[in-house]
């Protein structure tokens, strides 16, 4: 990996970190909670600067990876004892700004006599701890929402910066034809999986978009030759490169005994067809509509599709499938026709449908991991992320945009995860305390959290490790 997609890298994690800890920041101020410190990074200080107004320090650390924001009483134990906080919370307050200050001499041996200093009043009123149980949760929340928000608005600036390329609708404007050569013959220049792309020219007036199309070509040839451009996907289907066959004498039995049509054709899909649901999941847009493709296709689908205002359910639909990473996925094969115009209404909507559709992804993953559909060489770390962060801005920034995006509502929905040290594991205990109205001892969440966070320091060294011997 080269150096400078590595600085690229660690930027992207940072940004990532700084939008989901300040998520978690923002709502504790507004919640009245006293920040100790905010840092990013984790490991010893490198820079820190104290805000003279709050007392908050603001600290970046050696390490790239991670990140915290330090709240009063936090661990439960600040309100209580009156113990100063152990991360980030010595440069931000005394110990005797947590003290009764009073002269009251029977107050003073009261504490003196307990040997338990307590928080004064008004500060204890600021603690975490003693906040309401809804704005824990909103804190909790806070962090994990403002990745989603912000994977969102990149998404509406990838859109944009795509252009209306990107924006494509449901509606089947022709398929694909294959090139599918019998077992021992081959036509020079092209491979299996091959689609023929246009004729003469690499132009959209040019384009094949039934095999019907072709075989009317050959019929006018009469065996005479042409140039044909065919579409050759990447073995990880991210690449698409059109490339140039020059003279093939193209002839209707040549046609007949190397090209095929689109197995969705075959199936029944029709030019026209407005495609509304791939196996009940509705579709909005091509993106939607690809991706359940993808994600739904190694197996027969049915599809829900409008012809001629009537709604019509195509059972067995079959499609391409290609196998990655130990799994398999379904391949279109169809083409679809664009949208009419690329307005701001249209880029909301697409951006929308989209980022709803990689939220899904998320979770589609995660079923598919549990279930054993993907193995472990599916899961990637920091490692993992940043030579795949390298391959990608090789082919492009508009690329890495896109894996930003994709990154950022990840890194959101994995945080919302019921799971100990998690957010979502914060959120899943302050619910158990809605339900039975009461907290849970302080003690048995330190440890479910401690059990929580040393599981998942575990996963990371693991996948590190896999990371690593994959290189």
């Amino acid at each position: 990996m080269n150096f400078l997609y590595i600085l690229l890298a660690i930027f992207i994690f940072g940004l990532l970190i700084f939008i989901h800890e300040l998520g978690h920041f923002l709502m504790a101020r507004r919640c009245g909670v006293i920040v100790l410190e905010f840092a990013i990074g984790m490991g010893p200080r490198i820079l820190s600067k104290k805000s003279k107004k709050s007392g908050t320090v603001y600290s970046l650390r050696l390490f790239p990876l991670g990140g915290f924001v330090s709240m009063l009483g936090e661990d439960g134990m600040e309100a209580v004892q009156g113990k100063q906080p152990q991360e980030g919370g010595t440069d931000a307050f005394k110990q005797d700004d947590f003290l009764i200050n009073s002269t009251d001499e029977k107050q003073t041996e009261e504490v003196e006599a307990s040997q338990t200093p307590q928080m004064d009043p008004e500060l204890a009123k600021h603690a975490y701890c003693n906040q309401s149980v809804w704005k824990r949760i909103l804190i909790s929340l806070a962090g994990p929402v403002m990745n989603v928000i912000l994977g969102f608005v990149l998404m509406f600036v990838f859109v944009l910066a795509s252009g209306s390329g990107s924006v494509a609708t449901t509606t089947i404007g022709g398929f694909h034809v294959a090139y599918a050569p019998p077992a021992e013959e081959s036509l020079a220049g092209f491979e299996a999986g091959d689609y023929l792309y246009s004729f003469y020219t690499a132009t959209p007036e040019n384009r094949i978009y039934s095999y019907d199309q072709v075989l009317r070509m050959a019929d006018s040839l009469n065996g005479a030759s042409i140039d044909v451009y065919i579409m050759r996907e990447s073995a990880d289907k991210m690449d698409v490169s059109i490339v140039l066959i020059e003279d093939v004498a193209l002839t209707r039995d040549l046609v007949e005994r190397f090209f095929t049509n689109s197995l969705t054709e075959q199936s029944g899909l029709q030019i026209g067809d407005a495609v509304k649901k791939v196996n009940g999941t509705h579709v909005h847009t091509y993106h939607d509509l690809a991706y359940e493709i993808m994600n739904q296709g190694y197996q027969p689908m049915e599809l829900t599709v409008l012809r001629d205002g009537e709604t019509i359910v195509l059972k067995d639909v079959k499609v391409p499938s290609y196998t990655d990473n130990g799994a398999t996925f379904g391949n279109v094969d169809f083409l679809v026709y664009a949208e009419k115009d690329f307005g701001i209404l249209t880029a909301l909507k697409h951006t929308w449908f989209r980022s709803c559709s990689t939220v899904k992804m998320v979770y589609d993953s995660l079923f598919g991991l549990f279930s054993g559909r993907y193995g472990a060489e599916a899961v990637s770390g920091p490692i993992g992320i940043t030579k795949t962060i390298s391959d990608v801005a090789q082919k492009g920034m508009l690329n890495v945009l896109y894996l930003v995006v994709v990154i950022s509502i990840n890194l959101g929905i994995m945080n919302l995860l019921p799971f100990p040290g998690l957010d979502g594991g914060h959120l899943m205990i302050y619910l158990i305390e809605l339900i039975r109205r009461k907290p849970m001892k302080r003690e048995l969440e330190g440890v479910i959290n401690f059990v929580g966070l040393v599981i998942l320091l575990a996963l990371a060294v693991l996948i590190m490790i896999k990371d690593v011997i994959a290189l």
